[in-house]
């Protein structure tokens, strides 16, 4: 199984939770934890870069940081998670509550139906120092075919056996066979435009020949109406 099949189950659920693309988190999981493969991500399954510990649990890494105005390695605590849903359930939680100094902090993102919006959206908010960011997320959406994972599903109707006549069009059906407009088979089935122009033709015919059987009456009718 290869990483997208992995994690995408776990970003449709989220993504219908939180409202969000699943496009988008999956992109963002391939691009930060390098298909999965990160050392933070093997050793705990930690797809995003999140620091500090979750639920008591951290793993230790080495990382880069910006300490007196210069750029130092050093080791830090980063979240260590159980499995790769709750990671990707912490970036999805970020986006709906945003930072504790701005909650509002990637509320364009919420919501969004655009994907290049959407990730857009997650760099204008200043989620990565990247230029190029949503630049990289869109064409790892497009070149994965990620979109088709925020298709929504739609509910399959039940089938139908076509032989069989609904309780609702019963007499109906049974006054139209009366008539001669069908033949009997197939009363579920769609009608064809060859069928149509049966049931046409007939209903033409029928009525032409009540008209020609009470013209006397109908002109009678004609000459008080005149």
């Amino acid at each position: 199984m290869n990483f997208i099949d992995e994690i995408t189950p776990h970003a449709k659920r989220i993504a219908k939770e939180f409202n969000l693309l699943a496009s988008l988190i999956i992109a963002q999981a391939i691009h930060e934890s390098d298909w999965g493969k990160s050392g933070l991500a093997v050793k705990g399954k930690n797809l995003f870069g999140i620091k500090g510990n979750y639920k008591g649990q951290s793993v230790t890494m080495p990382t880069r940081e910006h300490v007196n105005g210069k750029d130092v390695k050093v080791n830090a605590a980063f979240r260590k998670y159980p499995s790769w849903y709750e990671s990707l359930y912490d970036l999805a939680n970020l986006y709906k509550n945003g930072v504790s100094w701005d909650r509002s902090k990637y509320k364009k993102v919420i919501g969004e139906t655009d994907y290049k919006k959407a990730c857009a959206a997650v760099q204008t908010a200043g989620y990565a120092t990247d230029p190029n960011y949503a630049t990289k997320l869109i064409k790892m959406i497009e070149s994965n075919n990620l979109t088709k994972y925020d298709i929504k599903e739609v509910t399959q109707l039940a089938e139908h056996d076509i032989n069989v006549i609904s309780d609702w069009a019963a007499n109906d059906w049974e006054e139209a066979l009366a008539n001669g407009y069908f033949d009997g088979t197939r009363p579920g089935d769609k009608v064809t435009r060859e069928e149509l122009a049966c049931v046409v033709n007939k209903l033409r015919r029928n009525f032409k020949a009540l008209i020609e059987k009470n013209k006397s009456s109908i002109d009678e009718l004609y000459s008080k109406i005149k």
